[in-house]
């Protein structure tokens, strides 16, 4: 357990000897929330309602969907592709390490540190902007928002290093990488709620994994979810199925990597 508690601290240290990429990071996460603000502002904030949103609900999505994209999205497993093209890759393999736990290891300390600036942004913006928002008052609707959020830590985590061991057999995983943002921008509910979408959209992301993300966890907390058994049961399903597809294609790399490079 220390050996992962230390590479939890050092991957802490590295963000601070990039500060600045981080500052600029954060910055761009503020300016992604405040344009979304003043559009829901300006067409709710007279009042009045729109599928089903009033001003203080979509407020209460759009300040979830920011810390959610900061506890689920926030990873370093995006450099895998890197670390296998590079052979950096070697250098966990060649400790008494089990590799998906250093990932995760680094990816939990990523997850901490976006975390504590969120935690500093958001009241901020709360002060400066006063937005009506929603605090759910059930706690079963706490707990159920908490469960699916773990879920969607690991299915994004799974997601993630099936596109990287791309690397394995391809230099050029970029293209794949940048597509795949661009599906989950939509498909995740970042952009806005999901069920402003025809019905049949509808079935059909919530078909995929990506809506498990974001847009179920925070219909869970809005207490706007009336399929709860069912959300529950398609994402552990896509966790377990990712789990198992992970597994299997990280078998098949490690028979082909050659740690070229190191």
């Amino acid at each position: 357990m220390k050996k992962y508690f230390s590479i939890f601290t050092i991957t802490l240290q590295e963000y601070f000897t990039y500060r600045l990429n981080f500052v600029m990071w954060r910055v761009r996460q503020i300016f992604v929330f405040l344009i979304p603000f003043f559009i829901w502002r300006a067409i709710l904030g007279s009042g009045g309602a729109i599928y089903g949103y009033n001003f203080p609900a979509i407020m209460t999505y759009l300040f979830g969907t920011t810390i959610l994209n900061s506890m689920v999205m926030g990873s370093r497993t995006a450099d895998l592709g890197w670390m296998i093209n590079s052979g950096y890759l070697t250098i966990p393999l060649m400790k008494p390490l089990s590799v998906f736990r250093f990932l995760m290891t680094r990816d939990a300390a990523d997850k901490l540190f976006n975390l504590i600036f969120i935690m500093v942004e958001v009241p901020l913006l709360i002060l400066i902007f006063h937005p009506p928002v929603f605090l759910q008052a059930n706690f079963s609707f706490i707990l159920l928002s908490i469960f699916s959020t773990i879920l969607a830590i690991f299915i994004y985590f799974f997601i993630n290093v099936l596109f990287g061991a791309l690397a394995f057999w391809s230099r050029d995983i970029w293209a794949p990488r940048f597509l795949l943002m661009v599906v989950m921008s939509f498909a995740t509910g970042s952009m806005f709620p999901l069920d402003m979408l025809p019905k049949v959209w509808q079935t059909v992301l919530l078909a995929t994994p990506f809506p498990y993300l974001l847009y179920v966890p925070l219909k869970l907390y809005l207490g706007q979810d009336p399929t709860i058994v069912a959300a529950f049961a398609i994402q552990i399903f896509w966790t377990v199925a990712l789990f198992i597809a992970t597994k299997y294609v990280w078998g098949r790399g490690m028979r082909v990597y050659e740690a070229e490079g190191r």
